[in-house]
């Protein structure tokens, strides 16, 4: 599954994406500061043995992985906000 998660400028979505990851034990496979804005790049996550995605470019940040792991994503920065 991948859904587009916000614009580029949206700094408070991008920090309630990385306070999902943070609750939900995600961390990344390689080595960056975690902090808005997020790099310009592909960004690969692991989350217990589960793998994903973000992919972040001028414009948009998206985020892809299984169903499962996007719903929990998702729904963590629901509650986020």
């Amino acid at each position: 599954m991948r859904v587009d998660i916000c614009p580029r400028e949206d700094y408070a979505t991008q920090a309630a994406l990385l306070e999902a990851f943070a609750q939900l034990g995600a961390f990344p496979e390689d080595e960056f500061d975690m902090e808005v804005p997020l790099p310009t790049g592909l960004l690969r996550f692991r989350m217990g043995i589960d793998i994903f995605t973000v992919f972040v470019d001028a414009w948009d940040i998206d985020l892809e992985g299984s169903d499962e792991l996007v719903k929990r994503v998702l729904a963590a920065m629901a509650d986020a906000c």
